[in-house]
């Protein structure tokens, strides 16, 4: 395993943990679902400390704070830009899109005022902003075990 695949896999892990944990706290547990909630926060909060001592340990031991890139890694890389900026573009079209609508469907229902505050396109923007780090790094996992 290449130290770039080492790095998206710890990104994803730290990724993923992030939002659960922003996910969690902010929107709080379901209640259709069996109180697992201190079960999943011990486990996602174990991984998000193990995913970023590794990521400590990974850029410790790159040579001159560089990791040794290829062709291939670029290429790879480049794979998961796209994917990410091609879901962030359409993610926050989308939010924009829903934040005029709901301006204006306000007045007719209250779900739709409640979706259209600035703190709850807040809270998506968040969500999404983590959503593209995890498809960059989840295409570039893909990429790095489909070999080129």
């Amino acid at each position: 395993m290449s130290k770039q695949e080492i790095l998206a896999w710890t990104s994803l892990t730290t990724s993923v943990s992030i939002v659960f944990f922003y996910v969690l706290f902010v929107y709080g547990w379901p209640d259709f679902l069996p109180d697992y909630s201190d079960q999943f926060v011990e486990i996602f909060f174990n991984v998000f400390w193990i995913a970023v001592v590794a990521e400590i340990i990974v850029g410790i031991s790159e040579n001159k704070k560089r990791v040794d890139k290829d062709e291939r890694d670029f290429m790879i890389e480049a794979h998961g830009l796209k994917n990410a900026y091609n879901f962030l573009s359409f993610a926050v079209a989308v939010l924009l899109v829903n934040f005029f609508i709901s301006g204006l469907l306000s007045d007719i229902s209250e779900l739709h005022g409640m979706i259209g505050t600035s703190t709850t396109t807040f809270h998506l923007l968040f969500i999404v902003l983590f959503a593209s780090n995890i498809i960059k790094r989840t295409t570039q996992i893909y990429h790095y075990h489909k070999e080129f």
